[in-house]
């Protein structure tokens, strides 16, 4: 299945969304594995009908499958499994890094047909025209008032786990600004720009939200790597069946729906924006928070 993306992806969500099965949470795995090692083209197809399935839309037909998908390699397949099902006593090679070495063992003509995907999602052509910004001056924005978008910024991107100040990011942003466009604009935008994203968006650096957040990046962007992270996170799913899968579901196609139905925020002009409060900025932006599992909890008295 994640070779040839066989399957109607949102009848599959709609039986789990009825009753979380071994062979169904496999068969979703195979759907993503698919999108992100095969065809990036039916990202919007797989993802929109399962999202609908699991949320209770409509679902529809799958859609013409063409191209023909591109071959998943041996290396990729032993690199995807090393990460979903480390075994015990495995290195502590960074998880990031891990990814871009699966990424390398995909077939190089993944990146044009993700490029032609990206621009098909509404908005990126138009976005990716301008000029990639650098990265923000930390000391800059910490000197914006305490409750102002600007200063919490500063404190994201300070916080541990910060794509955005990570070495091992921050060392690849170099070769992702020659990534054929839009590529070059989403991905190294991806990085320097998460800790902004995540405070509009209502996302924090949490594991589930992180699961919701890569599904909110290939709603707007198409974005591939959150693509290969949301795969290996319903394959160690499929392999562990985690007792609260349910949850996980619901943030991956929650974040993928936010995602989808949120404007643009790729080439939002952010200068004008930072004095503001963040509740102020979502709404010059037009932006509904996304309703966090952990900020459900608080609500809830339950952290």
């Amino acid at each position: 299945m994640a070779r040839t993306g066989r399957g109607d992806a949102g009848a599959l969500a709609v039986g789990l969304r009825h009753g979380v099965t071994l062979v169904g949470l496999r068969a979703l795995a195979a759907k993503a594995v698919h999108v992100a090692a095969a065809a990036p083209e039916r990202m919007v197809d797989i993802f929109d009908n399962a999202a609908a399935g699991w949320l209770g839309g409509a679902v529809f037909p799958p859609r013409a499958r063409a191209p023909d998908p591109l071959p998943i390699s041996e290396a990729f397949w032993r690199n995807l499994w090393n990460i979903a099902t480390p075994a015990k006593g495995a290195g502590r090679q960074g998880y990031a890094q891990q990814m871009m070495e699966m990424a390398g063992e995909l077939d190089p003509r993944i990146n044009a047909r993700m490029a032609a995907a990206a621009l098909e999602m509404p908005g990126v052509a138009e976005a990716a025209t301008g000029r990639i910004p650098g990265p923000w001056d930390v000391e800059r924005l910490s000197q914006f008032p305490p409750a102002s978008l600007g200063y919490a910024l500063s404190q994201e991107i300070l916080r541990p786990g910060s794509t955005a100040a990570d070495a091992y990011w921050t060392s690849v942003i170099p070769y992702l600004r020659h990534m054929p466009a839009p590529l070059n604009h989403i991905n190294v935008q991806a990085i320097q720009l998460m800790p902004l994203w995540g405070l509009i968006a209502g996302y924090t650096q949490r594991p589930l939200d992180r699961v919701a957040m890569g599904g909110f990046l290939m709603g707007q962007v198409a974005h591939h790597y959150s693509a290969l992270a949301s795969a290996v996170t319903l394959t160690a799913a499929a392999a562990r069946r985690p007792d609260n899968i349910e949850v996980v579901l619901d943030c991956l196609f929650k974040g993928w729906a936010q995602g989808r139905e949120t404007p643009l925020l790729l080439g939002v002009d952010w200068e004008p924006l930072l004095h503001l409060r963040v509740d102020q900025a979502r709404a010059a932006l037009k932006i509904v928070a996304f309703d966090s599992p952990y900020a459900q909890a608080q609500r809830a008295g339950l952290m």
